[in-house]
């Protein structure tokens, strides 16, 4: 996962290029790696945001200031959303606002589940890791126990 710098970094120049793109009269279609772009950086920051209610270490961080900076990042989100919402309504043809909105929602909805896929992998290998350390280290003491007792 990236971290919400790069993503809201991703989100922005993707916005900027798909305004410029629809200024000029671009069809979607050949901006389709930019609203990918958009999509994804927001379902990082989204899984980002979710993410750092459950850390442990987050909530004795300044936590004032991450609040501040999240809101801030999600109103600038709004604002670019908006914005574009405007330019299409300018521009492009009757529904591609929609039809944008469409795509968009379904590339952010497969980059959360994978990124989420991924987090759980992650914590899965982390516990067996753990398991087999913990057995590992169990199973030596036991024999040292037992070479210590002369039963072995």
């Amino acid at each position: 996962m990236i971290d919400p710098i790069s993503a809201f970094a991703a989100v922005k120049s993707a916005h900027s290029v798909i305004m410029q793109g629809i200024k000029i009269g671009k069809d979607l279609s050949s901006m389709s790696g930019y609203i990918s772009r958009w999509a994804v950086g927001e379902a990082n920051l989204d899984v980002k945001a979710e993410k750092k209610g459950r850390s442990l270490l987050g909530r004795f961080s300044s936590v004032e200031a991450q609040a501040i900076e999240a809101h801030l990042r999600k109103e600038e989100l709004r604002n670019m959303r908006n914005e574009l919402r405007e330019i299409f309504a300018l521009y492009g043809s009757p529904g591609q606002w929609e039809r944008l909105q469409a795509e968009i929602a379904s590339v952010r909805a497969e980059k959360k589940r994978q990124l989420k896929e991924a987090e759980r992998q992650a914590e899965r290998r982390k516990t067996i890791i753990v398991t087999v350390t913990a057995i590992s280290g169990l199973l030596l003491f036991i024999y040292y126990e037992l070479k210590l007792l002369k039963i072995i």
